[in-house]
Formats: C-alpha cells, sequence, structure tokens
C-alpha cells in the first residue's frame, strides 16, 4: 500500500513538473516571405529545429512563411515592434533602417561567395549587425538568396555593349537603377508579379534575379538567354527584436547565435546544391546559358557608380568587404 502511495505521489509530482515546463517555454513567432519550399525557409525551419534540441525544448518558434504575416516590409516593421519576434528578410528591405546595408546592393561588390562568407560572417557583418542594434534588431546570422544573373530575349551577354538599350525590369533599389544605366540599359521599377507578363508581351526585354527567384517566376518560358554576370549579391538576414533577445539568458542568447551559424551554413550548402538542379532544368526546358563574360569590362563600366555610392554615404563597409577580397 505504501509503494503504491508513492508510486502516485510520484507520478503526480512528475505529471506537474513536466506542466510547469511546458507552461514555462518561450513560444516565438518567425517570419518569412518566401515559399515554405524555398531554400531560405527550409534554412529557417533547420534554425528553429537546433534551438528547440539546444535548449531541451524549451523554446519553441512557430514559423509563419509565404508572407503569411505580411509583406517583406511589414515583417520587417513587425519585428521592430515585436509582433514578430525573428525575421528572415533580404537585405534589400533594410537599407532605409540602416544605410550599411545599402552597400550590398554595389555592383560586384563580392568576387564570388567564398568572399561574400568571409564578409559577412566577419567584420562587414558585424559592422551591419551594429547598425541594426540602433533601429531595435539584432542580427543572428546572413543566410542567402545569391548571386543576381540577368536573362533577356534578344542575345548572350558577353560584354557591356551587350546590355545597352536592353529594357530591363528592376525592383526598388537606385543602385540597381544606376548600375543598369551605366551599363546603358533602361531600366523599369516594377513590381515583380507583374514581371512575367511584362516580359510574355515584349514590354519588357530582360530582368535580374539569382537562380531560385528566375525559376520559381517561370521567367524562363519567356526569356531565351541567361547570362552568368553575377553582378549583384542578394544577401538575407536573419534578424530578431532586440528587446526579445535581450530577455533571453546569455546561455540562451549564445545558443541562438551559434544555431543561426549553423543553419546558415546548411542553407548556403543547400541553396547551392538546389542552384546547380534548377540551371540544368532550365536548361533542359530550352533556356540557353551564358558563362563566357568579360566581368573585368563589367566593373570598369559600373565603377562610377560605387564611386558616388561612397560619396554619399561613405565607405566603411566598403572597406570592410574590400579587405577580405582576396584572403
Amino acid at each position: 500500500m505504501k509503494k503504491k502511495t508513492l508510486a502516485v505521489l510520484a507520478s503526480a509530482v512528475i505529471a506537474a513538473v513536466f506542466a510547469t515546463s511546458v507552461e514555462a517555454k518561450t513560444i516565438l513567432r518567425m517570419a518569412t516571405d518566401v515559399s515554405r519550399d524555398n531554400s531560405q525557409a527550409v534554412g529557417a525551419e533547420h534554425f528553429a529545429r537546433l534551438v528547440a534540441e539546444k535548449t531541451n525544448g524549451d523554446v519553441q518558434i512557430k514559423f509563419y512563411p509565404d508572407g503569411t504575416l505580411g509583406s517583406s516590409q511589414a515583417i520587417v516593421s513587425g519585428t521592430r515592434t515585436g509582433n514578430i519576434d525573428i525575421a528572415m528578410i533580404g537585405t534589400v528591405n533594410l537599407g532605409g533602417l540602416a544605410e550599411g546595408f545599402l552597400a550590398l546592393d554595389l555592383p560586384f561588390i563580392f568576387k564570388d561567395s567564398a568572399h561574400v562568407y568571409r564578409s559577412l560572417d566577419g567584420k562587414a557583418g558585424a559592422e551591419l549587425f551594429a547598425e541594426l542594434d540602433k533601429v531595435g534588431l539584432t542580427g543572428l546570422a546572413f543566410f542567402e538568396n545569391g548571386f543576381r544573373n540577368i536573362t533577356n530575349s534578344r542575345q548572350p551577354i558577353k560584354v557591356p555593349e551587350d546590355v545597352k538599350g536592353l529594357k530591363i525590369r528592376v525592383p526598388q533599389s537606385q543602385t540597381l537603377v544606376k548600375t543598369f544605366e551605366a551599363l546603358g540599359a533602361n531600366p523599369v521599377p516594377m513590381a515583380y508579379g507583374e514581371l512575367y507578363t511584362a516580359m510574355e508581351t515584349g514590354a519588357i526585354d530582360s530582368q535580374d534575379h539569382p537562380t531560385s527567384t528566375l525559376y520559381a517566376g517561370k521567367f524562363y518560358e519567356v526569356q531565351k538567354y541567361l547570362s552568368m554576370t553575377h553582378h549583384g549579391y542578394a544577401a538575407v538576414t536573419l534578424v530578431m527584436n532586440s528587446r526579445k533577445f535581450d530577455k533571453l539568458s546569455p546561455e540562451y542568447q549564445q545558443i541562438f547565435l551559434d544555431c543561426a551559424k549553423e543553419a546558415a551554413k546548411f542553407q548556403r550548402e543547400l541553396n547551392y546544391t538546389e542552384d546547380q538542379k534548377l540551371l540544368t532544368e532550365m536548361q533542359n526546358a530550352g533556356l540557353e546559358i551564358n558563362e563566357d563574360v568579360d566581368l573585368d569590362l563589367f566593373v570598369e563600366a559600373t565603377k562610377a557608380v560605387r564611386d558616388e555610392f561612397v560619396k554619399e554615404h561613405g565607405d566603411t563597409v566598403v572597406k570592410l568587404i574590400e579587405a577580405d577580397r582576396n584572403l
């Protein structure tokens, strides 16, 4: 009888402890505007799993992909106010808050992927995240969308002269507008959702996006040539509301940073693998891929864009990125 009573008491204690631990869990909301099957979203979910594992389930991150919690700008705003706890967002959406991020849009600022990772995981990335601290956001890690390349319906692009006269769609980025103007193109700011029809009807000749975005938009159906110009790099950040981050214990703060770094490495490798598959699939569908691009000529043709940027915004981030170019 005594043993039975102890067993009942032990079970009650265990149940009470379990109930308390469940109630004590921290539940955070993480949002992105990309689709769930995109490598960025897969990387975000990997981050959430790692955090749950490393905190023994004490911190749970509920993930909202596909723009469920709003547009990119709404997600940034919501994360600053704390309505959203964590955001995975393209750095193009942060330039208005921390102007150092505008440097990432400069043409040919990065030599290759290795250069990107050295810079964004090093001093340049730390400088950018320090700017975010001032606007209520804590940077956790840099993920990626990838290098931007040009498609068009006219010819392969090998030298700057091949870009002249192209009506090319650009996002709301003054740097990209100036880049294509320097190359002699006619940049046309346009919403992403309008682009397919504009190219299908011939209103637009050309566009530039990383591989996964090119594929997702099915732009290869209405464009004939893809030239690997690598003229720009689309970085992605994992950021957290600073007040929420500061409320974490020092141990958990380090877990978040470590898990973000591990998830970023995972996502970058996945993105590369996926890109190779998508390029092959688009090529099999009839898209002609051209890798014969004289990058030195393009760099020279767009040099004035960087010079103008430095005059207006300073060269702090640019110098940090350049210091990592040939390491």
